[in-house]
């Protein structure tokens, strides 16, 4: 990928994340919602056979088709693999366009992992829609998400089941209130991450290696010291060797 592309992509992919939306005093609900439709965006597999099935989450007030370079950047790199970049379930709440997997309203450390977990569930119950609708065991799963989509690959590392095969998380944090139960998961989990983030910091991804591996999660952290909030070329290239050095072969 070029750099004025990838470079433009970071612009594209950080939509959003740097806003802070007015704060309401009430929390939003957490039931009782209205089921979301659900936007996505497909790339076939290149060597005509969906063996399973990759999907990418963006971050907050971004959309699917902002993340569909990182869909096509990575595709060759697992070529029976069908590519979904599936747009966030809700609207955005800090602007009038985008979307959002949670809201950020009034969010607190306290009422972050709750928030996560709705989401989290309403994306799984999607992830078991399309592995069924196209002929796919519920374990035929990769996730990739960046900034808000990677706290909810996080989530889905910890709870899916069975678990993905494979989960990436870039520029994420681990959005967890239940205590760690020692060998809960074995899923292989690849972090990457800016030191120079200005909206999550890096350190957050250092203390979630930590608890997904109490939990028996297989991780690779990878920090970047000129990275920022955003994906560039090398950060491309440590999901290509993840990927390659983690998923079955055929």
């Amino acid at each position: 990928m070029r750099a004025t592309a990838v470079a433009a992509l970071g612009v594209a992919l950080c939509a959003g994340c740097s806003r802070t939306p007015a704060s309401p005093p009430e929390t939003p609900a957490m039931t009782d919602a209205p089921k979301p439709a659900a936007r996505v965006l497909t790339l076939p597999p290149a060597s005509g056979q969906t063996k399973l099935l990759v999907v990418l989450l963006h971050g907050v007030g971004a959309s699917a088709d902002s993340f569909l370079p990182i869909a096509r950047a990575l595709a060759p790199a697992v070529p029976d693999a069908e590519f979904a970049v599936l747009e966030g379930l809700h609207p955005f709440d800090g602007a009038t366009q985008g979307r959002q997997w949670f809201s950020l309203q009034g969010i607190t450390e306290q009422n972050r992992p709750a928030r996560v977990r709705q989401a989290g569930t309403e994306v799984s119950a999607w992830l078991d829609g399309a592995l069924a609708q196209r002929g796919l065991g519920p374990e035929r799963v990769v996730l990739l998400g960046f900034s808000q989509g990677a706290i909810l690959a996080q989530w889905l590392a910890l709870h899916r089941q069975p678990s993905p095969l494979a989960v990436v998380s870039l520029s994420g944090r681990l959005a967890e209130d239940a205590p760690a139960v020692p060998g809960s998961t074995s899923v292989p989990v690849l972090l990457v991450h800016g030191t120079r983030d200005p909206v999550i910091a890096s350190r957050f991804s250092e203390e979630a290696a930590k608890e997904l591996e109490a939990r028996g999660a297989h991780v690779r952290l990878k920090l970047f010291p000129a990275l920022a909030h955003g994906v560039d070329a090398a950060v491309l290239e440590e999901v290509q060797h993840f990927l390659a050095d983690t998923l079955p072969p055929g």
